[in-house]
């Protein structure tokens, strides 16, 4: 048997040739009566060198090419990487701290916005507060009794009185103008350079609306409910007959009428609309 201990002794080129088998071509003539070569070179013939028949290259060459380590002997090249392991991989830096300085960047590039100034306009009809409009007819409605008062008269108020009031109309129409079906006091140019312009006749200060509404007093507004909800059920009554759905809503609001402090209602009325810096018109 062969000891493999003696090959860590030897270099790894001398190593690569020794077990490399050389082998040669062998070549007969019969013409020339040529010696054939035997199909192997003895150990002893070592320094043979062989030639690459395609490029030329001979072992030689690649020997000149080799590394280094080649001529080293494999205990040798052991102990040497031994001595020198790899270095440990550069670690990166965490992705956190480049986020971080990222953040901080942008934060610094960016300019801090002033805080908006807070502005308050005060009208005498209405003003606008956190982005809503605010005006005296909202107001009254939702936090006074005046103001339901006001509400309940205006959705029904031709039961309370007539507007306009026919004494105040013109007894003939106007020339060159039309009265338009349904609204009394109302006209319609028909000739002339103003065709198509409208005519209102009507008393504006007896109109029913909100401002004339709220310029009267809680205990002349209930007397205007009463009325209007009295006229109301009565004809409610004579259309689609006693008991329905209406007519309990109409005695509930008129018991609610009837139960009110009238001179509460209109300080209260006063309160709201000072709060908000109202006024009626």
């Amino acid at each position: 048997m062969i000891d493999d201990s003696s090959d860590d002794d030897m270099p790894l080129s001398s190593l690569a040739a020794k077990k490399r088998p050389r082998t040669v071509a062998s070549y007969a003539d019969s013409d020339d009566g040529e010696e054939e070569f035997g199909d192997q070179v003895s150990e002893a013939s070592g320094g043979f060198v062989e030639e690459d028949e395609d490029n030329g290259i001979t072992d030689g060459d690649y020997a000149d090419d080799s590394d280094d380590s080649d001529d080293m002997p494999l205990s040798a090249l052991a102990k040497e990487k031994k001595k020198n392991p790899k270095s440990a991989a550069k670690k990166k830096p965490p992705k956190s701290s480049e986020k971080k300085r990222s953040a901080t960047k942008k934060s610094q590039s960016k300019p801090k916005s002033k805080p908006a100034k807070k502005t308050t306009k005060t009208v005498a009809k209405a003003s606008v507060s956190a982005g809503n409009y605010v005006c005296a007819s909202s107001e009254l409605y939702m936090n006074s009794d005046k103001g339901k008062l006001i509400e309940s008269i205006l959705v029904r108020w031709w039961y309370a009185y007539t507007w306009p009031d026919p004494k105040d109309l013109p007894k003939s129409t106007p020339v060159g103008y039309d009265a338009l079906d349904g609204f009394p006091g109302m006209y319609i140019c028909t000739q002339g350079s103003e065709v198509g312009q409208f005519m209102d006749l009507r008393d504006k200060s007896n109109a029913p609306s909100f401002n004339n509404f709220a310029r009267k007093s809680s205990e002349e507004l209930r007397r205007m409910l009463l009325t209007a909800i009295e006229n109301q059920r009565t004809a409610l009554v004579g259309a689609e007959g006693g008991g329905s759905g209406v007519e309990v809503e109409l005695k509930r609001l008129e018991s609610w009428a009837k139960k009110l402090k009238c001179d509460k209602a209109d300080k209260e009325a006063t309160k709201v609309l000072k709060a908000q810096r109202l006024a009626i018109p």
